[in-house]
């Protein structure tokens, strides 16, 4: 089970945080805060700052919709992340800000949140999902 908690953003809104275990290049494990963002079908974005930091590996480069509509050239990143007990090799593609958790890492997984300020964020492995 992977927990997080229901913030106010600077704007007022709300999002769902939890925490994603990272790898570096190192072999360290990292823990970084994400939003949970469903309109994200990719795996993680992280700020260029923490990929670098983390030191991981450059794979490319892929054109994604944005939630403006518009198409968007990103950079994107190799990366081992721990979840649901399990290790995966996942792209993590290059953001200007917030690190996001889409929906290629939710997949097989029952998301629960309580939506309200300090709320809880529950996500459980419930089937077949990541491929490893």
């Amino acid at each position: 089970m992977i927990a997080g908690e229901v913030m106010r953003n600077p704007d007022g809104g709300l999002e769902a945080w939890v925490t994603v275990p990272i790898i570096d290049a190192y072999g360290e494990l990292q823990l970084f805060e994400a939003i949970v963002d469903t309109g994200f079908t990719g795996w993680l974005t992280l700020p260029e700052s923490d990929i670098r930091r983390l030191g991981l590996v450059h794979a490319g480069h892929r054109y994604s919709i944005t939630a403006s509509g518009n198409a968007e050239r990103f950079e994107f990143y190799r990366a081992w992340v721990s979840w649901h007990d399990q290790l995966y090799w996942v792209e993590v593609f290059q953001s200007i800000d917030q690190p996001l958790l889409g929906m290629e890492l939710l997949e097989g997984s029952n998301v629960a949140l309580d939506a309200r300020e300090g709320g809880e964020v529950i996500i459980e492995e419930v089937g077949s999902g990541l491929a490893t």
